[in-house]
């Protein structure tokens, strides 16, 4: 009975997990190396994106997203401006820290999605500058002596 109550639960998460149109290798390293588990909580959808290397899109369900980029020897992960190599412990915490910003940080509005009550001679509201989005740098590397 325990066996059936397994496999019944794995099969649930498969069937929900099929919506996605993914490799299974990017599928694992979100599930298991970046800590992204389960999709469907955090993954909106994936594009194919036509780039040299070949690289997927991942957007989020807030919004936001992030391309995996195959290398030759480790998947990497661009986030804005930073890059992460999967393959290297200490720039995945870096890149599983920056993901979990872009899940957390509140996004800004617009000022057209603003509703201002005022009267005609009111100004309008000043556009705040947005804090920077930019995660923990990794630390630089001394050269040994």
């Amino acid at each position: 009975m325990k066996k059936l109550k397994k496999y019944i639960q794995e099969e649930i998460v498969n069937l929900q997990e099929e919506e996605y149109k993914a490799p299974p290798e990017l599928l694992s390293v979100l599930k298991y190396k970046l800590k992204i588990d389960p999709l469907n909580r955090f993954i909106d959808k994936f594009k194919a994106v036509n780039t040299i290397p070949p690289s997927y899109r991942v957007f989020l369900l807030n919004g936001e997203f992030f391309d995996v980029y195959y290398e030759s020897f480790s998947l990497l992960i661009k986030i804005g401006s930073k890059e992460y190599f999967v393959g290297d412990l200490d720039e995945r915490n870096y890149a599983i820290k920056h993901i979990n910003k872009l899940l957390t940080d509140p996004l800004l509005k617009s000022i057209g999605d603003e509703e201002t009550e005022g009267e005609v001679g009111d100004t309008p509201p000043t556009p705040s500058t947005p804090p920077p989005s930019s995660p923990p740098s990794p630390p630089d590397e001394e050269p040994e002596a």
